[in-house]
């Protein structure tokens, strides 16, 4: 987590979750959601499908792409589905 905030990092996702499980820390089950939500105020994406955004940046030979995944407004919602679209 210090190198994520060290780099100022926007948004974390990936194709599964991203606390491992058994997580290793005792007494929380989640510690990287915790960290990343609570503390840093660091947007999660899980269970991301990057299939298509990898196989489009190798046809392209572009690797870098904006990413634009609006949420629905859910008043004191905590997660929601995403519709996200890469721009490359």
């Amino acid at each position: 987590m210090p190198w994520l905030k060290q780099r100022d990092v926007a948004l974390l996702g990936n194709d599964a979750v991203n606390d491992v499980q058994p997580s290793g820390v005792e007494g929380n089950g989640r510690p990287i959601h915790q960290l990343a939500i609570v503390a840093m105020g660091l947007p999660l994406v899980d269970v991301m499908d990057l299939e298509a955004a990898a196989e489009t940046a190798a046809r392209l030979r572009r690797w870098e792409f904006l990413l634009t995944a609006a949420p629905v407004p859910v008043p004191g919602g905590t997660g929601f589905p995403l519709n996200p679209i890469a721009t490359f």
